[in-house]
């Protein structure tokens, strides 16, 4: 017959057991787990806001845009192209594009032309280019690096992606003759979409009909750049 001392002590080691046990069990639920591309891409997507920085390099040039997007409907942040730097906003419905000035260049006096506007997710880069990985065909992953194209109207674009967390953090997207660089960054966490302090907001002029005057010589200008994200030749999602 078992003592009673002995049958304490018998039922305090299971106890420990279960205990270890459970505590182990914890601490698997409660540790982070990387998601997976499919996953981190919805997560990415219907994030509150975040900060997307994109280089692209095309026979056309150079470019870059850093910009931060918030889901109630609001973008901003600066295009630079060449020695030019143009900075741009979607506000409730309204576009604004600042005139060039140089990359650098103090903001407390700029000068923006509004417009009506698309909707701001419509000129965000990481609705345009993290959306096509929805669709990936042949995935390889590597650690949390996944590699993968995407064919769309007989052109085929080949994709490198990383995810760290539960986000996507990079996309670099390779085709004939180009290739676009994306991070993505202070996932529910970037400031605030707004004008910088001291900015002059002015109507974008009317165009208006040519006369049938004799045309003259002018110089040429630089164009500005717009506010859209600058076209690649990659598919996009069906």
């Amino acid at each position: 017959m078992t003592g009673p001392r002995k049958l304490i002590g018998w039922l305090l080691l299971v106890l420990v057991g279960v205990l270890a046990a459970g505590g182990a069990v914890l601490g698997i639920s409660q540790a982070p787990k990387q998601a997976t591309l499919q996953t981190a891409v919805k997560n990415t997507l219907a994030a509150a806001n975040y900060t997307s920085d994109v280089l692209e390099n095309s026979p056309q040039g150079t470019q870059t845009q850093h910009l931060v997007y918030q889901s109630s409907g609001r973008l901003g942040g600066y295009v630079d192209s060449a020695t030019v730097r143009v900075y741009v906003a979607v506000i409730g419905g309204v576009e604004y594009q600042s005139n060039q000035v140089a990359p650098g260049t103090s903001t407390a006096h700029l000068t923006f032309q509004k417009q009506a506007s698309h909707p701001a997710k419509s000129y965000d880069p990481v609705h345009e280019y993290v959306a096509l990985a929805k669709s990936p065909k042949n995935v390889h992953q590597k650690g949390n690096t996944y590699t993968f194209s995407v064919t769309q109207q007989g052109q085929t674009a080949s994709f490198t992606a990383t995810v760290i967390g539960q986000y996507l953090s990079s996309l670099t997207i390779t085709a004939t003759g180009a290739q676009l660089s994306l991070t993505v960054s202070s996932v529910n966490t970037s400031p605030p979409v707004t004008l910088p302090a001291g900015a002059k907001v002015v109507e974008t002029p009317t165009a208006t009909t040519p006369t049938a005057t004799t045309p003259t010589t002018t110089t040429p200008t630089t164009t500005t750049p717009t506010a859209t994200t600058p076209t690649t030749p990659t598919a996009t999602p069906s």
